[in-house]
């Protein structure tokens, strides 16, 4: 044995050079958190046996995995959830879709382009389920995460001085801020409908253009001409809807997606 090491120094001290080496590059995989290696070795030939995850199969995932928005937005504006998924992985590609930040927002998006170009694709009848102050309340809160330029507490004080949130006209019509269009009260066809209309229009008709406290909301929202012939807030709105921000100051309410649909599932 001694006579054979002596003979095959050079070979072996080789063998356990590339034995040592081996170690050092997956200790050093390890470390750096690489993906495993998972090539079979075999005679000296490495056969491949990694598996490569196709931009079908990720689509796949990524409406599985977001199945809950696709859900509750195919209910807000009244379009077959099959329809929509349909129609989004049919242009995924070019509408940026799973490179999305704000999913709620770029479906919010997609979905009023599509009801401007195609209104046939949706079901405008008005549906009204006479919903609870709380899940009216918490679809405010969660708009207003989305539209995140909307201050919550007063969305909710307006919503709440207009409507009380108990009104039966009013919930009946899916409008708890009062809106008006040709004298009569707009009709939204579903209660998320008519909330994500509502923040949307806060957001862009009013805090986007600097009307962001009650006293300037007021002078556009519920206007009134004083003595001096100026247009300017109605006091008493002013007075009532900032007491009824009070209200909202610490509220805890369902602020997630799950929270939201679970409780539109108890309106039903």
């Amino acid at each position: 044995m001694k006579d054979y090491v002596l003979r095959n120094r050079k070979g072996l001290l080789l063998v356990l050079l590339a034995v040592l080496v081996t170690s050092l590059v997956e200790i050093s995989n390890i470390k750096g958190n690489n993906k495993p290696d998972l090539s079979i070795r075999y005679n000296g030939f490495n056969i491949e046996q990694k598996k490569e995850i196709s931009e079908e199969e990720i689509v796949e995932q990524f409406f599985t995995d977001n199945q809950n928005y696709f859900a509750f937005y195919a209910k807000t504006f009244q379009i077959e959830e099959e329809k929509l998924i349909a129609l989004l992985k049919d242009d995924y590609k070019n509408n940026g879709l799973l490179e999305a930040t704000n999913l709620d927002k770029y479906l919010i998006d997609y979905l009023l382009a599509l009801e401007s170009e195609n209104k046939d694709l949706f079901n405008n009848k008005i549906t009204s389920s006479m919903p609870n102050s709380e899940y009216i309340i918490s679809l405010i809160k969660y708009f207003t995460k989305v539209y995140d330029n909307v201050d919550f507490k007063i969305a909710a004080a307006i919503g709440l001085i207009e409507s009380g949130y108990r009104s039966e006209y009013m919930l009946k019509c899916n409008n708890v801020f009062g809106g008006m269009a040709g004298g009569k009260l707009i009709k939204y066809k579903s209660i998320e409908y008519g909330i994500l209309k509502y923040v949307q229009l806060l957001s862009e008709g009013y805090f986007a253009k600097g009307l962001d406290t009650v006293e300037k909301i007021g002078r556009v929202y519920n206007p009134v001409i004083n003595e001096n012939g100026q247009k300017v807030a109605s006091p008493t709105w002013v007075i009532n809807v900032n007491n009824a921000t009070s209200k909202y100051e610490n509220i805890i309410l369902p602020s997630t997606l799950d929270e939201i649909l679970t409780l539109q599932t108890n309106q039903e």
